[in-house]
């Protein structure tokens, strides 16, 4: 209620009501509008988010950080898939191959992926679809790693067991080439160039000077020495366990059929006879009849880094030489 006021008149000695003119009354009315609307404004922009408190902003600064973290965690794990998915590869390819082991089922690759909410201690409805993501990833990547760990385990345990098998396994390149500069066309479909035609090329060529050393890439015996009219002098070598190379375009040879060789007896000499657009040798690795990259079986003489930078080199060309 509002309070009533009075004004005292001392020559009269009696109170007289103040009646309040309409100006007045609406100044009033429009202060309390005013406040009303000020207090109503202030609080619709502080829930909306349009003025932020202090700890509001901080909170912002922090989100934001979050996002750029796991920005950067997501990068890394692209980095850590591909990586895993090379080193499943080598072990597919190259080192099951080494103890005469088939690569490894996918099914079983994929074996234990899931379950992040244990492993995490994570409630997935109560994190944002970013965290869980992210989860999983680490969770896959965690399975993967502990596969492959087996498989390497596995594969040491075997490799002991066959020591002999190993040296039956083409492990060093055919020709000295320890720069890598003698590196030519790789394994795949290339544009012969004499033929003008694209083609499955099923070995790796390395530019030489005729008469260079090459080199038997494993222990074996010698199963064919001849001339085509493609490949020129070929010497081919049976390693046993169902592996066989050939070496092509030689300028002669230094073994005969039937003859035993060990890993880097040199069993002929670079040229440029058949079917060639110049001097060079071309190289083939076989897998129970089946062509495959000779880059993976030249691990003996590359580490790691020359591994990529020859696969590379190799894929780099459209045309063979051969």
């Amino acid at each position: 209620m509002a309070r009533k006021r009075y004004h005292f008149d001392p020559e009269q000695l009696s109170l007289t009501r103040v009646r309040k003119s309409f100006k007045e009354k609406l100044t009033r009315t429009g202060s309390y509008v005013l406040f009303s609307l000020t207090i109503g404004v202030a609080g619709f922009f502080l829930t909306t988010g349009i003025i932020t408190t202090p700890r509001e902003k901080n909170l912002i600064v922090q989100n934001e950080n979050l996002l750029s973290l796991y920005s950067s965690l997501d990068q890394r794990l692209d980095v850590y898939d591909r990586t895993l998915t090379a080193i499943k590869v080598l072990d597919d390819s190259i080192y099951r191959a080494l103890v005469g082991k088939n690569p490894l089922p996918w099914s079983l690759r994929e074996a234990g992926v899931g379950g992040h909410e244990l492993e995490l201690g994570l409630n997935v409805s109560g994190y944002p679809d970013r965290v869980i993501t992210t989860a999983e990833r680490i969770d896959r990547l965690d399975s993967h790693l502990k596969v492959q760990e087996s498989s390497y385990r596995y594969v040491m345990k075997e490799a002991l067991r066959n020591s002999t098998k190993l040296n039956h396994l083409p492990a060093i390149m055919p020709v000295s080439n320890d720069d890598l500069l003698l590196t030519g066309s790789g394994f795949g479909m290339r544009l012969h160039p004499i033929l003008k035609i694209w083609r499955p090329h099923e070995g790796i060529d390395f530019f030489a000077y005729i008469g260079k050393d090459v080199y038997a890439t494993a222990d074996g015996r010698v199963s064919d020495v001849r001339f085509s009219e493609t490949f020129g002098n070929v010497v081919e070598i049976d390693h046993g366990f169902g592996i066989e190379t050939l070496y092509a375009h030689l300028s002669s040879f230094n073994v005969r059929k039937g003859q035993r060789v060990l890993r880097g007896n040199v069993i002929g000499k670079v040229g440029d006879t058949g079917l060639a657009s110049g001097q060079h040798l071309h190289y083939e690795v076989h897998i129970h009849g089946k062509e495959v990259d000779p880059v993976n079986y030249f691990f003996n003489d590359l580490t790691a880094e020359e591994y990529k930078k020859i696969v590379a080199i190799s894929q780099a060309y459209e045309m063979s030489m051969d």
